[in-house]
């Protein structure tokens, strides 16, 4: 667990909220920790808010974002929502993708042209309806890891065929987090789908969602997720 936060002034309203490491998004060791954790800080200072950021795994975020002592969980795409949240927004959208492997890539037009294939899935995060509809039905096989980096190694170092990714984060990871991979994983072309990000208020703070909305109006939330990702430190 990893605790930052950015205060505006002693008195101000304090919301603890939990999230996970989603590199450029979300992330504990980037600059304002990440372009969506800069954009949702920038849009409360606007209400005299201040943020505390609390890293977990995303199992743990979605399980402690519902305790009292947090506002809820950010970001998660809507399927991501649990029973019992709300979600405000959307905020913003990202571009899934699938990573492959260079010695192998995907040739696909369809997701059908991808039957049988085994893909590397984090416990617990969401993907398209169309995508969850062939896991269930079989046609796609899965290997369940408890992070996304992990995700990668397991393209990298065993017999699976890829895993399915937010474009950005993709590129951080090769560039920041695995450069020794950039000979083994790269990012198949074809955007799969676009998904919308939002914030999941827990059952105690549904009453900041109406704050969040509000201080929404006088801003561009995924203009400001653009220009950190255009101006990456």
């Amino acid at each position: 667990m990893l605790i930052l936060m950015f205060s505006l002034s002693a008195g101000a309203e304090r919301w603890v909220v939990a999230t996970v490491e989603w590199p450029p998004y979300t992330c504990s060791k980037c600059y304002r920790n990440g372009a969506a954790a800069e954009a949702l800080r920038q849009v409360l200072e606007k209400k005299g808010i201040s943020v505390e950021f609390v890293f977990y795994p995303w199992i743990q975020t979605q399980k402690n974002g519902g305790k009292r002592s947090f506002v809820g969980y950010f970001p998660a795409w809507r399927d991501e929502i649990l029973p019992g949240f709300s979600g405000a927004g959307p905020l913003f959208s990202s571009p899934l993708v699938f990573m492959e492997k260079k010695s192998k890539p995907l040739v696909w037009k369809t997701l059908d042209d991808l039957n049988g294939k085994t893909f590397v899935v984090t416990e617990g995060y969401g993907s398209t309806e169309e995508i969850a509809q062939k896991i269930r039905r079989g046609e796609f096989k899965t290997v369940s890891v408890l992070n996304e980096e992990s995700t990668l190694v397991k393209l990298a170092e065993s017999n699976v065929d890829g895993v399915l990714m937010d474009l950005n984060v993709g590129r951080y990871y090769l560039k920041n987090i695995f450069p020794n991979y950039q000979g083994k994983i790269s990012i198949n072309p074809k955007i799969i789908a676009h998904k919308e990000l939002f914030f999941a208020f827990n059952k105690y703070s549904k009453n900041k969602e109406m704050q969040l909305n509000e201080a929404l109006k006088a801003m561009n939330f995924e203009r400001i997720v653009d220009n950190y990702l255009k101006n990456e430190p």
